[in-house]
Protein backbone atom coordinates (compact mmCIF):
# COMPACT_ATOMS: atom_id res chain seq x y z
CA UNK A 1 0.00 0.00 0.00
CA UNK A 2 2.70 2.65 0.81
CA UNK A 3 4.53 1.79 -2.87
CA UNK A 4 1.39 2.28 -4.34
CA UNK A 5 0.78 5.62 -2.67
CA UNK A 6 4.22 6.75 -3.17
CA UNK A 7 4.08 5.35 -6.94
CA UNK A 8 0.75 7.51 -7.05
CA UNK A 9 2.66 10.96 -5.43
CA UNK A 10 5.57 10.35 -7.92
CA UNK A 11 3.84 10.40 -11.27
CA UNK A 12 1.51 13.61 -9.89
CA UNK A 13 4.53 15.35 -9.27
CA UNK A 14 5.77 14.87 -12.68
CA UNK A 15 2.85 15.74 -14.36
CA UNK A 16 3.08 19.10 -12.66
CA UNK A 17 -0.19 18.99 -12.15
CA UNK A 18 -1.42 22.34 -9.83
CA UNK A 19 -2.64 22.33 -6.57
CA UNK A 20 -4.88 24.22 -4.65
CA UNK A 21 -3.63 26.96 -3.14
CA UNK A 22 -0.31 25.96 -4.08
CA UNK A 23 2.64 28.81 -3.79
CA UNK A 24 -0.26 31.42 -1.88
CA UNK A 25 1.06 32.34 1.34
CA UNK A 26 -1.58 32.67 4.07
CA UNK A 27 -2.62 32.87 7.52
CA UNK A 28 -3.53 29.30 7.48
CA UNK A 29 -0.89 28.26 6.05
CA UNK A 30 1.85 30.02 8.69
CA UNK A 31 -0.44 28.48 11.42
CA UNK A 32 -0.10 25.16 9.62
CA UNK A 33 3.21 25.83 9.39
CA UNK A 34 4.59 26.51 13.18
CA UNK A 35 2.54 23.66 14.17
CA UNK A 36 5.34 21.76 12.82
CA UNK A 37 7.91 22.40 15.43
CA UNK A 38 5.66 21.61 18.50
CA UNK A 39 4.65 18.28 16.53
CA UNK A 40 8.06 17.80 15.92
CA UNK A 41 9.14 18.10 19.72
CA UNK A 42 6.41 15.74 20.45
CA UNK A 43 7.57 12.80 18.21
CA UNK A 44 10.79 13.89 19.69
CA UNK A 45 9.79 12.26 22.78
CA UNK A 46 7.24 9.22 21.57
CA UNK A 47 10.98 7.94 19.77
CA UNK A 48 12.66 7.96 22.84
CA UNK A 49 14.86 10.96 21.49
CA UNK A 50 16.80 11.16 24.62
CA UNK A 51 17.74 7.61 24.91
CA UNK A 52 18.50 7.81 20.65
CA UNK A 53 21.11 11.17 21.43
CA UNK A 54 22.48 9.11 24.54
CA UNK A 55 23.51 6.61 21.62
CA UNK A 56 24.51 8.46 19.40
CA UNK A 57 27.05 10.32 21.86
CA UNK A 58 27.99 6.99 22.45
CA UNK A 59 29.64 6.52 18.46
CA UNK A 60 30.22 10.13 18.81
CA UNK A 61 32.87 10.22 21.02
CA UNK A 62 34.50 7.50 19.12
CA UNK A 63 34.12 8.81 16.08
CA UNK A 64 35.95 12.15 17.39
CA UNK A 65 39.40 11.39 17.92
CA UNK A 66 39.91 9.77 14.57
CA UNK A 67 38.13 12.40 12.94
CA UNK A 68 40.35 14.97 14.56
CA UNK A 69 43.50 13.32 13.28
CA UNK A 70 42.20 13.03 9.85
CA UNK A 71 41.04 16.68 10.14
CA UNK A 72 44.28 17.76 11.44
CA UNK A 73 46.38 15.40 8.88
CA UNK A 74 44.13 17.02 5.84
CA UNK A 75 44.94 20.20 7.02
CA UNK A 76 49.07 19.77 7.37
CA UNK A 77 48.95 18.38 3.91
CA UNK A 78 47.17 22.08 3.27
CA UNK A 79 49.62 24.03 5.08
CA UNK A 80 47.18 24.95 8.06
CA UNK A 81 47.70 22.41 10.96
CA UNK A 82 49.11 25.02 13.39
CA UNK A 83 47.29 27.77 12.42
CA UNK A 84 43.98 25.39 12.24
CA UNK A 85 44.65 23.71 15.71
CA UNK A 86 45.17 27.57 17.05
CA UNK A 87 41.55 28.84 15.54
CA UNK A 88 39.72 25.41 17.00
CA UNK A 89 40.98 26.45 20.36
CA UNK A 90 40.18 30.01 20.36
CA UNK A 91 36.64 29.33 19.14
CA UNK A 92 36.25 26.91 22.31
CA UNK A 93 37.89 29.25 24.90
CA UNK A 94 34.86 31.81 23.27
CA UNK A 95 32.31 29.31 23.63
CA UNK A 96 33.54 27.90 27.27
CA UNK A 97 33.99 31.65 28.22
CA UNK A 98 30.87 33.61 26.12
CA UNK A 99 31.23 36.97 28.47
CA UNK A 100 34.60 37.00 28.31
CA UNK A 101 35.49 35.76 32.10
CA UNK A 102 38.10 33.82 32.89
CA UNK A 103 37.59 29.78 32.78
CA UNK A 104 36.59 28.07 35.56
CA UNK A 105 38.21 24.73 36.42
CA UNK A 106 36.20 22.45 34.24
CA UNK A 107 36.12 24.76 31.77
CA UNK A 108 40.09 25.28 32.04
CA UNK A 109 40.58 21.53 32.61
CA UNK A 110 38.52 20.82 29.21
CA UNK A 111 40.73 23.44 27.11
CA UNK A 112 43.69 21.67 28.30
CA UNK A 113 42.92 18.15 27.53
CA UNK A 114 41.87 19.35 24.06
CA UNK A 115 44.78 21.13 23.28
CA UNK A 116 47.41 18.23 24.44
CA UNK A 117 44.80 15.77 22.34
CA UNK A 118 45.27 18.45 19.44
CA UNK A 119 48.99 18.60 19.81
CA UNK A 120 49.46 15.25 19.99
CA UNK A 121 47.62 14.42 16.81
CA UNK A 122 49.56 17.69 15.26
CA UNK A 123 53.06 15.37 15.93
CA UNK A 124 51.04 12.52 14.58
CA UNK A 125 49.95 14.14 11.29
CA UNK A 126 53.42 14.00 9.78
CA UNK A 127 55.23 11.87 7.17
CA UNK A 128 55.01 12.09 3.50
CA UNK A 129 52.26 12.91 1.43
CA UNK A 130 50.66 9.41 0.53
CA UNK A 131 51.65 8.28 3.74
CA UNK A 132 49.24 11.18 5.31
CA UNK A 133 46.34 10.02 3.09
CA UNK A 134 46.47 6.59 3.70
CA UNK A 135 46.42 7.15 7.39
CA UNK A 136 43.63 10.01 6.80
CA UNK A 137 41.72 7.72 5.20
CA UNK A 138 41.73 4.73 7.68
CA UNK A 139 40.86 7.44 10.07
CA UNK A 140 37.46 8.23 8.31
CA UNK A 141 36.48 4.73 7.57
CA UNK A 142 36.40 4.60 11.72
CA UNK A 143 34.57 8.22 11.79
CA UNK A 144 32.16 7.07 9.50
CA UNK A 145 30.78 4.87 12.23
CA UNK A 146 29.27 7.79 13.93
CA UNK A 147 27.21 8.66 10.06
CA UNK A 148 26.22 5.19 9.82
CA UNK A 149 24.84 5.07 13.30
CA UNK A 150 23.28 8.39 12.37
CA UNK A 151 21.51 6.94 9.55
CA UNK A 152 19.64 4.39 11.25
CA UNK A 153 18.62 7.06 13.93
CA UNK A 154 17.13 8.60 11.26
CA UNK A 155 15.44 5.43 9.51
CA UNK A 156 13.93 4.94 13.02
CA UNK A 157 11.73 8.63 12.81
CA UNK A 158 11.02 8.12 9.30
CA UNK A 159 9.78 4.92 10.61
CA UNK A 160 11.65 2.88 7.67
CA UNK A 161 13.48 -0.33 7.56
CA UNK A 162 17.26 -0.30 7.11
CA UNK A 163 17.19 -2.03 3.04
CA UNK A 164 20.51 -1.53 2.05
CA UNK A 165 23.32 -4.56 2.23
CA UNK A 166 26.09 -3.48 4.42
CA UNK A 167 28.65 -3.59 1.11
CA UNK A 168 26.54 -1.43 -0.07
CA UNK A 169 25.93 1.17 2.86
CA UNK A 170 29.13 1.11 4.70
CA UNK A 171 30.99 3.12 1.54
CA UNK A 172 28.07 4.97 1.13
CA UNK A 173 28.81 6.44 4.78
CA UNK A 174 32.02 6.67 4.18
CA UNK A 175 31.77 8.52 0.76
CA UNK A 176 29.35 11.07 3.36
CA UNK A 177 32.04 11.34 5.73
CA UNK A 178 34.62 12.06 3.04
CA UNK A 179 32.60 14.91 1.93
CA UNK A 180 31.98 15.86 5.11
CA UNK A 181 35.54 16.12 6.28
CA UNK A 182 36.67 18.18 3.13
CA UNK A 183 34.05 20.49 3.40
CA UNK A 184 35.35 20.91 7.27
CA UNK A 185 39.05 21.25 5.71
CA UNK A 186 37.90 24.36 3.17
CA UNK A 187 36.22 26.07 5.67
CA UNK A 188 38.97 25.94 8.36
CA UNK A 189 41.73 26.97 5.17
CA UNK A 190 39.44 29.94 4.35
CA UNK A 191 38.72 30.88 8.26
CA UNK A 192 42.31 30.74 8.97
CA UNK A 193 43.50 32.36 5.91
CA UNK A 194 44.40 35.79 7.14
CA UNK A 195 47.97 38.19 7.26
CA UNK A 196 50.27 37.59 4.70
CA UNK A 197 48.50 35.19 2.86
CA UNK A 198 45.15 36.60 2.49
CA UNK A 199 47.14 39.99 1.37
CA UNK A 200 49.02 37.84 -1.52
CA UNK A 201 45.85 36.46 -2.52
CA UNK A 202 44.02 39.97 -2.65
CA UNK A 203 47.04 40.91 -4.87
CA UNK A 204 46.11 38.46 -7.42
CA UNK A 205 42.54 39.35 -7.66
CA UNK A 206 43.29 42.85 -7.70
CA UNK A 207 41.87 43.68 -4.28
CA UNK A 208 44.69 43.93 -2.00
CA UNK A 209 44.32 44.51 1.47
CA UNK A 210 40.39 45.18 0.87
CA UNK A 211 40.63 41.50 0.53
CA UNK A 212 41.51 41.02 4.03
CA UNK A 213 39.26 42.66 5.57
CA UNK A 214 36.38 41.89 2.90
CA UNK A 215 37.38 38.14 4.29
CA UNK A 216 37.47 38.70 8.37
CA UNK A 217 33.88 39.94 7.96
CA UNK A 218 32.93 37.01 6.13
CA UNK A 219 34.30 34.21 8.47
CA UNK A 220 31.41 33.92 10.82
CA UNK A 221 28.77 34.02 7.66
CA UNK A 222 30.84 30.69 6.11
CA UNK A 223 31.22 28.93 9.04
CA UNK A 224 27.68 28.68 9.71
CA UNK A 225 26.71 28.09 5.97
CA UNK A 226 28.73 25.19 5.98
CA UNK A 227 27.47 23.64 8.68
CA UNK A 228 24.40 24.10 7.10
CA UNK A 229 25.91 22.07 4.70
CA UNK A 230 27.09 19.58 6.40
CA UNK A 231 23.98 19.12 8.43
CA UNK A 232 21.74 18.87 5.04
CA UNK A 233 24.28 16.50 3.73
CA UNK A 234 23.79 13.82 6.63
CA UNK A 235 19.93 14.74 6.60
CA UNK A 236 19.61 13.83 3.04
CA UNK A 237 22.18 10.85 2.24
CA UNK A 238 22.24 8.76 5.42
CA UNK A 239 18.27 7.72 5.67
CA UNK A 240 16.98 4.75 3.82
CA UNK A 241 14.53 6.83 2.02
CA UNK A 242 14.49 9.42 -1.35
CA UNK A 243 13.84 12.79 -0.37
CA UNK A 244 12.04 15.09 -2.85
CA UNK A 245 15.29 17.46 -3.27
CA UNK A 246 18.35 18.10 -1.76
CA UNK A 247 18.08 21.31 0.59
CA UNK A 248 20.89 23.30 1.86
CA UNK A 249 18.70 25.58 3.85
CA UNK A 250 15.79 24.28 5.60
CA UNK A 251 14.07 24.22 8.69
CA UNK A 252 15.62 21.77 10.25
CA UNK A 253 18.96 22.75 9.44
CA UNK A 254 18.35 26.45 10.40
CA UNK A 255 16.54 24.47 13.44
CA UNK A 256 19.75 22.77 14.10
CA UNK A 257 21.82 25.21 13.67
CA UNK A 258 19.95 27.69 15.98
CA UNK A 259 19.27 25.25 18.95
CA UNK A 260 23.37 23.84 18.86
CA UNK A 261 24.22 27.19 19.15
CA UNK A 262 21.80 28.03 21.99
CA UNK A 263 22.43 24.88 23.69
CA UNK A 264 26.61 24.97 23.35
CA UNK A 265 26.33 28.40 24.64
CA UNK A 266 23.94 28.21 27.60
CA UNK A 267 26.33 25.04 28.62
CA UNK A 268 29.15 27.06 27.83
CA UNK A 269 27.87 29.74 30.66
CA UNK A 270 26.53 26.78 32.95
CA UNK A 271 30.15 25.25 32.88
CA UNK A 272 31.96 28.56 33.85
CA UNK A 273 29.86 29.83 36.62
CA UNK A 274 27.97 26.87 38.28
CA UNK A 275 29.63 23.64 37.42
CA UNK A 276 31.74 21.95 39.51
CA UNK A 277 32.19 18.62 37.85
CA UNK A 278 36.17 18.80 38.27
CA UNK A 279 35.25 18.68 42.13
CA UNK A 280 33.26 15.63 41.89
CA UNK A 281 34.52 13.95 38.62
CA UNK A 282 38.16 14.40 39.56
CA UNK A 283 40.33 13.75 36.77
CA UNK A 284 37.75 12.34 34.17
CA UNK A 285 35.69 15.81 34.66
CA UNK A 286 36.78 16.86 31.25
CA UNK A 287 35.75 13.39 29.77
CA UNK A 288 32.35 13.68 31.37
CA UNK A 289 32.09 17.13 30.23
CA UNK A 290 32.55 16.11 26.54
CA UNK A 291 29.85 13.34 26.51
CA UNK A 292 27.34 16.03 27.95
CA UNK A 293 28.74 18.23 25.00
CA UNK A 294 28.04 15.43 22.44
CA UNK A 295 24.80 14.50 24.20
CA UNK A 296 23.34 17.99 23.67
CA UNK A 297 24.24 18.44 20.28
CA UNK A 298 22.85 14.66 18.89
CA UNK A 299 19.50 16.29 20.61
CA UNK A 300 19.69 19.55 18.30
CA UNK A 301 20.69 17.09 15.39
CA UNK A 302 17.82 14.92 15.98
CA UNK A 303 15.38 17.64 16.64
CA UNK A 304 16.53 19.79 13.34
CA UNK A 305 15.53 16.26 11.63
CA UNK A 306 12.49 15.69 12.98
CA UNK A 307 11.44 19.55 11.93
CA UNK A 308 12.42 18.33 8.67
CA UNK A 309 10.31 15.52 8.05
CA UNK A 310 7.19 17.50 9.47
CA UNK A 311 7.49 19.82 6.85
CA UNK A 312 7.72 17.27 4.60
CA UNK A 313 4.96 15.36 5.63
CA UNK A 314 3.07 19.03 5.98
CA UNK A 315 3.82 19.40 2.06
CA UNK A 316 2.55 16.09 1.27
CA UNK A 317 -1.18 16.80 3.40
CA UNK A 318 -1.27 19.85 1.53
CA UNK A 319 -1.53 17.72 -1.85
CA UNK A 320 -3.69 15.35 -0.41
CA UNK A 321 -1.74 12.53 0.35
CA UNK A 322 -2.27 10.53 3.23
CA UNK A 323 0.54 11.34 5.12
CA UNK A 324 -1.21 11.42 8.22
CA UNK A 325 0.72 8.71 10.47
CA UNK A 326 4.17 8.66 8.29
CA UNK A 327 5.84 10.39 5.42
CA UNK A 328 5.06 8.87 2.13
CA UNK A 329 8.91 8.61 0.93
CA UNK A 330 10.13 5.67 -1.66
CA UNK A 331 13.32 3.70 -0.30
CA UNK A 332 16.78 4.16 -1.61
CA UNK A 333 17.00 -0.01 -1.40
CA UNK A 334 14.92 -2.47 -0.36
CA UNK A 335 17.10 -5.53 -0.32
CA UNK A 336 17.31 -6.68 2.85
CA UNK A 337 13.37 -6.05 3.85
CA UNK A 338 12.20 -8.83 2.07
CA UNK A 339 15.01 -10.99 3.70
CA UNK A 340 14.43 -9.84 6.75
CA UNK A 341 10.43 -10.58 6.56
CA UNK A 342 11.71 -14.14 5.30
CA UNK A 343 14.03 -14.55 8.53
CA UNK A 344 10.88 -13.62 11.11
CA UNK A 345 8.62 -16.08 8.85
CA UNK A 346 11.48 -19.01 9.40
CA UNK A 347 11.24 -17.93 13.06
CA UNK A 348 7.65 -18.31 13.42
CA UNK A 349 7.49 -21.38 11.81
CA UNK A 350 10.28 -22.39 14.17
CA UNK A 351 8.78 -21.53 17.21
CA UNK A 352 5.26 -22.98 16.14
CA UNK A 353 6.60 -26.41 15.07
CA UNK A 354 8.39 -26.77 18.60
CA UNK A 355 4.85 -25.88 20.14
CA UNK A 356 2.68 -28.61 18.44
CA UNK A 357 5.90 -30.94 18.88
CA UNK A 358 4.92 -30.68 22.78
CA UNK A 359 1.55 -31.03 22.61
CA UNK A 360 0.14 -27.75 21.57
CA UNK A 361 -2.62 -27.34 19.67
CA UNK A 362 -1.54 -27.33 15.79
CA UNK A 363 -4.76 -25.30 15.19
CA UNK A 364 -4.94 -22.85 17.86
CA UNK A 365 -2.86 -20.07 15.20
CA UNK A 366 -5.91 -20.21 13.18
CA UNK A 367 -8.44 -18.98 15.54
CA UNK A 368 -6.30 -15.93 15.81
CA UNK A 369 -6.47 -12.86 14.17
CA UNK A 370 -2.82 -11.84 13.22
CA UNK A 371 -4.08 -8.25 12.88
CA UNK A 372 -5.05 -7.86 16.44
CA UNK A 373 -4.06 -9.54 20.14
CA UNK A 374 -6.33 -12.73 21.19
CA UNK A 375 -9.25 -11.66 22.82
CA UNK A 376 -9.90 -13.51 26.01
CA UNK A 377 -13.28 -15.13 26.14
CA UNK A 378 -16.00 -13.85 29.27
CA UNK A 379 -18.70 -15.90 30.45
CA UNK A 380 -20.91 -13.55 31.28
CA UNK A 381 -23.61 -15.43 33.01
CA UNK A 382 -20.81 -15.92 35.95
CA UNK A 383 -19.76 -12.49 36.53
CA UNK A 384 -23.30 -11.17 36.20
CA UNK A 385 -24.21 -13.53 38.89
CA UNK A 386 -21.02 -12.82 41.12
CA UNK A 387 -21.54 -8.89 40.73
CA UNK A 388 -25.14 -8.90 41.62
CA UNK A 389 -24.44 -10.82 44.66
CA UNK A 390 -21.70 -8.63 45.81
CA UNK A 391 -24.05 -5.92 45.57
CA UNK A 392 -26.59 -7.50 47.83
CA UNK A 393 -24.05 -8.17 50.18
CA UNK A 394 -22.77 -4.19 50.69
CA UNK A 395 -26.16 -2.95 50.43
CA UNK A 396 -27.51 -5.74 53.68
CA UNK A 397 -24.15 -4.40 55.34
CA UNK A 398 -25.26 -0.99 54.99
CA UNK A 399 -28.63 -1.26 55.71
CA UNK A 400 -27.60 -2.72 59.41
CA UNK A 401 -24.81 -0.57 59.57
CA UNK A 402 -27.44 2.18 59.24
CA UNK A 403 -29.89 0.52 61.73
CA UNK A 404 -27.64 0.33 64.36
CA UNK A 405 -26.76 4.31 64.36
CA UNK A 406 -30.23 4.47 64.36
CA UNK A 407 -30.99 2.61 67.48
CA UNK A 408 -27.71 4.03 69.51
CA UNK A 409 -29.12 7.53 68.78
CA UNK A 410 -32.72 7.17 70.49
CA UNK A 411 -30.78 5.12 73.42
CA UNK A 412 -28.80 7.99 73.90
CA UNK A 413 -32.06 10.29 73.81
CA UNK A 414 -33.65 8.14 76.51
Amino acid sequence: MRNQIVALMNSFVRQGNPMPNQGRFTKEHMKESLACFPRALREFFRNDGLDVAASLSYFMVLAMFPGLLALISLLSLAGASESGTKWIMEILEQGLAPNGHASNGDSQQLLDTTEQLLQGLASQASGTFWAILAGSLGALWSTSGYVTAFGRSLNRLYGVPEGRPQWKRRPQMFLITVMIMLVTVITLVLLVTSGSIARGIGNVVGLGDSFVLMLNIAKPPIMLVMILLVLALLYYFTPNVKRPRFRWFSAGTLTALVILGLSLVGFGIYLSQFASYSATYGTIGGVIILVLACWISNIALLLGALVDIEFIRLRQLRTGLPADDEVLLPLRDDTLVAKQELATYKDLVQAQEVRINHGGDPLQDMEIDPQRPAKRKTKLLPVGLAAGAAWMISRATTIRSLRKDTEKTSDQGH
